[in-house]
This record gives structure tokens, sequence and C-alpha cells, in this order.
């Protein structure tokens, strides 16, 4: 059996080796040739025809054939050569990574032992470990600081075609915490966790963005990245955790990943002590969070804050300090990478063929310059002129006989394949960009790179609405509305730390497809993330909950958007409360300030040579750059940073960072760009101060507060709180009524507040005034009077059978029926608030007033010179 194993491995070596010769010398018909071979080697025929590899880049030459058929007789061969040849031959054609086998520093471990790592950071040890957990995934990290564990993996499949026109990284992180990391059961009917929470996604978001920067550009195979918490003691964030989890995973892996790189959090204290990795309850108190990931080279590939109008030096000066801590988690990982032997697979990036490169450029740089520099264009008609152009070129191409379809195209030839068209273009619009911003200072819409984008900003948008407010910035809209809700109804969010908790102010950000001009539904985790970001960035300003007991719900809505979308909720959402009578503390803005450098990708597709696992790789230097604030799609889009910041005039409230730019972006560039987002900030906040009315008309809401007797919130409530919910039906109203005796009230317009408050007074007998008379309805009979209820103001008080008529009566229903209306005299209130009421009082009044009457008459007065 062992000598036939021997002789196929051979036998396959030898036809995979003439077939790929075969097709390198130029055959025509690939499928009668694949047809003669074995289904491994014609697989590796059709990807090495789709691909284009070159004679002397295929995997098997002669004297590699050679030794290897020698080593397979002898059984000497690591791995079956066919698949590496498969391999191989898919790498030329699209740069798939093949899974390889587990490295000897791992295989060779016994069940449950593996490689570790100890580390210490803030005086807390750390354990970097990998080999005793998930052993098939490409690479596998387990973190433990403290009682708090995270298992992070990394997975990464070629796909089944050619991604050779590929021209972005497929890479997505699922973050995930089960509560038997806490010791707890889900409460869920089926008591398991479901599909992914928001702050889940969310923390998937933010370790998605600290590692996809140090991706090779032109890498575009499917890529996820696995953490899941195992333990949690609430000492340690696991999603911060989870970043080290993950970029360790990846340095274990065969992947081409440039790391490592770890993330630290870092809080600044109400008293002003800055706390690098601060526990729950110093989160919770802290007035600045900041979460921040750094490489080896000192830049920032992902930034997270959210503070209580911070001033910009605070912010950095914690900026610093997250940054300086988390440097110390990297060398474990890179230690721990080279325990395990692996090497880095050698894989063919995606991008354009050499010689096709300056076909395109010569075809296109000019008139792709001349689009750019027409600040006319807006952001519809400059796509259409862009891709005219494009098509323009095509059309060169085709009548000279130089373009050619993916499979039948020459390499080297000079040939212009649809790939190679589609990555020459972009990275040709990329360089173009650069090269104005960098040395000219010039924006394609004419700004320079300080300027803001024109603006407009209205209140009162949409009816009925409690808030609403239009807010426009160039191309991009944003429409915003707000809703008041009562207490009860805010979010009810379950955490792995935090238990069960609530929000009183949840944001809702969407984009229709429309607002792009396009039919396809942008995702969720996008969404959710926008919403967070704006949720951040108002939350500060919401007066308390002592001040305001209302919860809030906005809706930001995309109408256009050509950039900084997520701002614009910002922008929109703060005009909004303000126009729902929310007392804000003060109005929020967001503006967002892009990079441009001139490092620039030529596009064409090279080879990424094997490497040892955790080698240092060079950092390419920034160079010259350019920092533009209020970026639109295009720039966005193109460029290699895009630092959000929102806050106030008195500092930050919110603030997130995108790298796209290799190996990070230096710490000295974000400081710069947090200044200039601070003068596009300000320049903003005038702009949307303008737009508030000086004087709210009496259709706005409005908002307010009275005082009642503890004693008469019984009757304000009613029965099963009746009473409340009717006063809150007939005004529109929210009413929060707390055991102090003090009551909230929102109504949607003057007139319903001041009917809601009127009838709130009346219930408790702060309206009912002594010495006047009232008209009463009985509602009920008791043996020692009648309960009325006053007319007009809905009180219901007692009337003594004792104040009923002026002599003695022996039953209260010898002179009252229920229905019957009763004019009362109010006599005061008794020690414990409630009203005092007497007919007998009022009859008396009346007769008085009446011997009064005639005794004037008979004594001469007026009427008797009448």
């Amino acid at each position: 059996m062992r000598r036939l194993a021997l002789l196929r491995r051979a036998g396959a070596l030898l036809a995979g080796g003439a077939l790929e010769r075969e097709a390198a010398a130029g055959l025509q018909d690939v499928a009668a040739a694949a047809s003669r071979c074995t289904p491994a080697a014609a697989q590796r025929l059709l990807a090495t025809s789709a691909g284009g590899v070159e004679p002397d880049q295929l995997p098997l030459p002669e004297s590699k054939l050679k030794d290897d058929v020698e080593d397979a007789l002898h059984g000497e061969a690591e791995e079956l050569p066919v698949e590496d040849a498969v391999g191989a031959a898919a790498l030329a054609g699209g740069g798939a990574v093949q899974p390889a086998a587990l490295p000897g520093g791992i295989a060779a471990l016994p069940l449950g032992q593996g490689l570790r790592q100890e580390a210490s950071f803030q005086g807390r040890p750390w354990t970097f470990e990998t080999g005793r957990m998930a052993r098939l995934a490409n690479g596998s990290c387990m973190v433990q600081a403290g009682g708090t564990t995270v298992l992070a993996a990394a997975t990464c499949q070629p796909p089944p075609w050619s991604r050779r026109d590929a021209l972005s990284l497929q890479f997505e992180v699922d973050y995930r915490e089960k509560l038997y990391a806490v010791g707890r059961i889900p409460s869920t009917y089926n008591k398991r966790e479901g599909t992914a929470k928001e702050h889940e996604l969310l923390a998937g978001r933010r370790i998605g963005r600290a590692l996809r920067p140090l991706f090779p550009r032109g890498f575009a195979q499917d890529c996820v990245a696995f953490a899941h918490v195992l333990s949690a003691d609430g000492a340690s964030d696991p999603d911060t955790l989870a970043v080290s989890a993950a970029s360790t995973a990846l340095l274990c892996s065969d992947m081409p990943w440039a790391g490592p790189v770890a993330a630290a959090r870092a809080a600044l204290l109400p008293g002003g002590e800055l706390v690098v990795g601060p526990t729950v309850e110093q989160q919770e108190a802290a007035s600045l969070n900041v979460v921040v990931a750094v490489t080896e080279a000192g830049r920032l590939t992902m930034m997270e804050a959210d503070g209580d109008q911070v001033p910009e030096a605070d912010f950095l000066r914690v900026l610093r300090a997250a940054a300086e801590a988390a440097e110390q988690l990297l060398e474990p990982q890179r230690q721990l990478a080279a325990q395990t032997g692996r090497q880095t697979a050698a894989v063919q990036l995606a991008g354009a063929d050499r010689a096709a490169v300056p076909k395109v450029h010569e075809l296109l740089a000019g008139p792709i310059e001349d689009i750019l520099r027409d600040a006319s264009l807006g952001k519809a008609a400059r796509a259409a002129a862009l891709q005219q152009a494009k098509e323009a070129a095509l059309d060169r191409l085709k009548a000279v006989g130089a373009f050619r379809t993916e499979f039948a195209r020459l390499p080297s030839s000079g040939c212009v394949s649809p790939a190679d068209l589609d990555h020459a273009f972009s990275v040709l619009l990329s360089a173009t960009m650069r090269r104005l911003a960098v040395e000219e200072g010039w924006r394609c819409d004419g700004r320079g790179p300080i300027d803001l984008r024109p603006v407009h900003c209205e209140v009162d948008s949409i009816p009925i609405v409690h808030g609403s407010a239009l807010f426009t910035r160039g191309e991009t809209q944003s429409l915003c509305t707000a809703t008041v809700g009562r207490r009860g109804e805010q979010q009810k969010a379950e955490s792995l730390l935090g238990g069960e908790s609530s929000k009183r102010l949840f944001v809702n950000y969407s984009f229709p497809p429309f607002a792009v001009d396009d039919t396809q539904l942008s995702g969720l985790r996008r969404e959710m993330g926008h919403s967070d970001l704006a949720e951040r960035a108002l939350l500060p300003v919401i007066p308390a909950i002592s001040d305001f007991p209302f919860s809030l719900r906005l809706n930001a809505d995309t109408l256009a958007s050509s950039g900084s979308s997520s701002m614009a909720a910002v922008c929109g959402g703060s005009l909004a409360l303000a126009d729902a009578g929310v007392p804000l503390k003060a109005l929020v803005a967001g503006v967002s300030v892009g990079l441009f450098t001139d490092n620039s990708w030529g596009g064409e597709a090279r080879t990424l040579p094997a490497a040892p696992a955790g080698q240092r790789q060079e950092v390419q230097p920034v160079g010259r750059y350019e920092l533009l604030t209020d970026l639109q799609g295009i720039e966005d889009q193109l460029g290699d940073m895009d630092l959000k910041v929102a806050g106030t005039r008195t500092g930050i409230t919110a603030a997130q960072l995108d790298v796209k730019l290799p190996g990070g972006v230096p710490l000295s560039i974000v400081e710069e760009a947090v200044q200039a987002a601070a003068r596009g900030r300000a320049q903003l906040l005038s702009l949307m101060e303008q737009a508030l009315p000086k004087e709210r008309p009496a259709t706005a809401p409005q908002h307010g507060s009275v005082r009642v007797p503890e004693g008469m919130l019984g009757r304000i409530i009613g029965p099963a709180g009746s009473t409340v919910k009717d006063i809150e039906e007939k005004n529109d109203a929210r009413v929060d009524i707390q055991d102090s005796g003090l009551i909230h009230i929102f109504a949607p317009s003057r007139e319903d507040y001041q009917a809601a408050e009127a009838r709130i007074l009346g219930l408790a007998g702060e309206s009912v005034k002594a010495g006047q008379a009232y008209r009463g309805r009985v509602v009920r009979l008791l043996d020692y009077g009648a309960m009325l209820e006053l007319e007009g103001l809905g009180l219901r008080a007692l009337l003594h059978i004792s104040e009923v008529a002026p002599t003695r009566i022996r039953a209260i229903d010898d002179v009252l029926q229920v229905g019957q209306d009763v004019d009362v005299l109010c006599l005061g209130k008794d020690q414990r608030g409630n009203v005092k009421l007497s007919r007998k009082a009022l009859l008396a009044r009346h007769e008085a007033q009446a011997a009064s009457k005639q005794a004037v008459g008979e004594g001469g007065g007026l009427d008797a010179d009448k």
C-alpha cells in the first residue's frame, strides 16, 4: 500500500509538470488539455490559464520537479506536491492563500499543551498562548489578563474563482460575549444567546478597524477573525483584550499581515486623575474614555473616544498615555509568533499587469486631472465624467487591439484586461488627487484644505413630530427627528459586565439606497456604527435625569450622501433635540478631517515572498502630506484617514479614527488633525446657532415642572394610573411623577402644556382658592358625606355631611343624589392638604348677601332714589 501511494504521488507530479509546460507554451484548447489529465491537474491548468502564469513563474520547473519526484518515491515529501502546485497556480492567478500544515512548533506539542509568552501590563500579569486551543484554525491565540480571557482565531479561505480583479480586502471580525463568562444564564426563553448584540457588533467593528490597515494592498482574500470571551472579571475590557488576541492570532498564521498591533484604554477621572486600564466603575465615572490601537512604529490604526466636553489639550494628553501603554503589549506577541516557527505563505497580490499600467496611464492621466480640476462638477456629474473617460479609454484599447478578456490575456504583452483597467484606473485617480492636494492644496470641488462646504440648516421642518431639523452640508443631507418618551420607554440592554441596563438616548441612523442613487441596501453594521457615534456625541449634553426624566429617540435619515453623513447626523440631531424643547447643555457639531499622503501604490500585481512569522517589516515613511477638513465622499474613499470629531465650544464629546494608510498614521498627524477639527467645529456651531429662533413660538414643544404636596400624588396618579394616563392622552403630554412631589411635564405645544399643568394643579388642590365658590358633581355617596368632582378641575374632594345643610340631616341621600350638581364654598385645606368644601357656608353667604341687599333698599340707597 505504501509503495502504491508513493507511485501515485510521483505520477501526479509528472502529469502536473507536463501539463503546466504545455499550457505555458501556449496551448489554445484549454478544455481539451484539461480532459487528458487528473481532476487536480485540470484544476491547476484552469487556474494557470485564468491567471496568466508566466513560464518562469510556474511552480514546478524541471529541476524542482525531478527532486520532488525522487522525494515522493522515497517517501520524504512533506506535503502532497500536487496540492502545492495547485496552490502556487492559484496564487499566480488570484493570490489565494492555501492553508498550510500545522508548523512543527505546534504540531509537535502533545495534546493539551501550547506555547506561552508571559507579559506584564499596568502591574497585572498577561499571558499569550497558542496551540492548546483551536489548532485547526489558520492562527489562534488565547490572551488572559487577570480573570479575563479571550480566545481569538483567524482564518483565510481562497475563493473558488480568481480574485485578481478584486479591489478591496474582504475582512470581518466576529466578536462574541456569552454569559457563561460571568457565571450567568441568559434570560431569553430558550436560555441561549442569539444573534450578535449591538455592543458585540460595535466591538467587532473596532477590532476590524485596528487590524485592517496592516494587510498589504492587493490582498483580497476572504479573511475572518473570531474573538470569543471565555471569562470576565470586570477589571479588564474584554473587547480591548480581543484586539491583542486577534493580532497575535494573525501573527501566528501564514497570512501576510504586517502586525503586531495592541490596544489600550485610558480614562480621565473627574478629579483630573489619568488612569490606564480603568475598571468598569472608573469608566462610568470618567469624564473621558479613549481606546486606541498602535503598532510598533508608534502609529495609530484605530481610536475611539467619548467625553464630557473635554478640552483638546486634555484629550491629547489621555490619547498619548493610551498609545504609550499599548506599546507594552507588542513584543510579547512577536515573541510568541517566533516560537511557532511558522512562515507566512508566498502570495501573489491582486493588481494590474505591469506592462498594462503604462498604457492605461497614457490614455487616462490627462482626462482624470482635467475632471478633478473642474470645480463646477458635483458628485454625480464627476462620477459620470470619470466613467465616460474610462469607457473612452476602453474603446481606444479595443480599436488598436490592445484589449483582451481576462481569460485570453497574455501576461507582460502590454494587452489590457478588465481587471488591469480597473486597478490602473483606481490607482491613477487616487494618485492624481493626492498630487493635487499635497503639491497645490487643490480639492476637486475648489475648496482649500481648511474650508468647509456650504452649510444650510433649518428646524421645525416636519409637522406633528416633537422636534425636527434638516441639515445640509455640500451634497450631504440629513433629516433628523426627535421624539420625547416616558421614562419607562428607555431602551433595555444586557451586557456581559454591566448586566441589565437602559439607555435614555437612542439614535437610529439610517442610510437608504437613494442617498447615493443606488438600489442595494446598506449594511446593518455600518448603520449601527454611525448610530453609536452620534449617540456618544450627543449624550453628554442631555440634561440629567433629575432635570429631564424622559427618554429620547433620535432618527437620523440620510437623504443624500457625499461624505461625512455621520457628522451630519450629529449636527442635525443636536438641532432636532433643541427644537423638541430638550434643555440641552450646548449644541454639538461634528466634522471630519482626512489625510492625503504622497505615498501612492502603482497598482501592479506583485508577489510577497514567504517570511518567518513575527518578522519585523519595514514601515514606509509618510513623506509629504496634507490634512483636509470636511471630507467629501471621493476624498474619504481615496484618502488615508478619516478622523471624526464631535463636540461643543467647550470641548470634545466623541471621536473616531478610521485608517487606510498601510502601517497606520503617526500620532503627531492625529494631534494636528484634532486641532484642525476644533477650528472647523467652531465655524459649524456659529451657523447652527443662527438656525434656532430667539423666541420659541406657541406651537413649539414645552417642558416644565410643578411641585405638589406628597399626599396629593395618589389623586394625580389615580387608580392603576388612570388619572395620569388620561392627562397624557388628552393633552398628548408626558408626565413624570417623583416621590418628592416634583412633577415634570412635557407637551408638544404651549397650550397642551398649560392644560396639563392646570389639570395637575387642580387635582392637587393647588388651583382651588379658599373663599371661592365652585360647582361640583356628586360622584359617590358615603355615610359621612358626598364625594364631589369640581367642574373644570377634575379635583375630587369630600363634602362632609355636617357641611351639607344649615340644619342637621339624618342621611346624606335625603339631600343629595349621585349626578347632582352642587355649588360649594372652599374653606381651605386641612393639615394633610385635603380641600375642605361646604354647601352650608355658601348658603349662609347667599342669605347674608340677600339680607344686605334688602337692607340697602329699605334704608333709601341709590335704588330708592330711582
